[in-house]
């Protein structure tokens, strides 16, 4: 008798520990999965409220731009200037998104064949001095598809000439080591006038009239036969500001934190075709 209560006391004891084994494993299972499940609504809120901050710093980006460039005119509700970048407070829901709006002056960046370079010249004339020079440079040495292969570039400058005037000024500018000579026929220059920027393999200058009722608008960079990378600079001054990196970043009450960022140019980007199309402010008659 003894013997059978032995046994039948392991026996239990074995019913316990697998019990035990089963249950520890479907809570495991089931805080794991209540873990996962409450990262993700907590990622999702995080990262929808940063995506909420970045909306409403877009809509305000003309305010808060102007309040970049003079601290000390019109602020902006929420926003804080300190330097160069913006930060500003965007409640979205229960979560506020912590977002700052930094000015890119500088032009770097790569042009797909097809595509235009535009590079924002407004204000220019406040802090170039005349003579103005403008240096593009392109084709990166270190790159082999673009130096196997260099681009040809056109250059439009668009200025605003006075009294309603808008003029485009074109350079057609043919590289060093350039395969395609025999295919360009018209007016190209040549590349020179100005020493590549570093990591560049060709430079032109283009000179840019500031006196006077002249106004710089625009210089539009468009490569032939290749993509092309391009960096602009100026003889004096710096060139105004390109583009607005806009971070925003939120955390929920968890300590979940979720970025968002993008970049905006400061002037809306025209597509290729208006270097090539007509305008007028009368009728066209044929």
């Amino acid at each position: 008798m003894k013997k059978r209560s032995g046994q039948i006391l392991i026996l239990v004891l074995l019913i316990v520990v697998v019990a035990l084994a089963v249950g520890l494993s479907i809570a495991s299972r089931n805080i794991t999965n209540l873990r996962t499940s409450t990262q993700t609504a907590q990622s999702q809120r995080s990262f929808s409220a940063a995506e909420g901050g970045v909306e409403d710093v877009l809509s305000q980006l003309t305010s808060i731009s102007a309040f970049i460039a003079n601290p000390t005119g019109p602020s902006v509700p929420g926003c804080s200037v300190s330097g160069s970048p913006a930060n500003c407070s965007v409640a979205v829901g229960d979560i506020t998104a912590t977002v700052n709006v930094t000015a890119l002056p500088g032009f770097d960046s790569v042009i797909e064949l097809g595509d235009v370079g535009q590079v924002n010249l407004q204000g220019l004339q406040t802090s170039c001095s005349t003579p103005c020079r403008v240096n593009v440079s392109w084709v990166k040495s270190s790159d082999a598809v673009e130096s196997g292969n260099p681009a040809t570039v056109e250059v439009t400058l668009i200025r605003d000439a006075g009294s309603g005037n808008i003029v485009q000024d074109r350079y057609a500018i043919r590289p060093s080591g350039s395969s395609h000579s025999t295919d360009e026929t018209g007016s190209f220059l040549t590349a020179g006038g100005c020493v590549p920027a570093s990591g560049y393999a060709n430079c032109t200058q283009i000179n840019v009239p500031v006196g006077g009722s002249n106004l710089p608008r625009l210089l539009r960079i468009k490569p032939f036969w290749n993509k092309t990378s391009a960096y602009v600079t100026t003889s004096s001054g710096s060139l105004p500001v390109q583009q607005y990196d806009v971070t925003s970043t939120a955390t929920t009450e968890l300590g979940v934190t979720r970025k968002v960022q993008v970049t905006r140019t400061a002037l809306p980007q025209l597509p290729a075709v208006f270097d090539y199309a007509i305008y007028s402010d009368g009728d066209i008659s044929k």
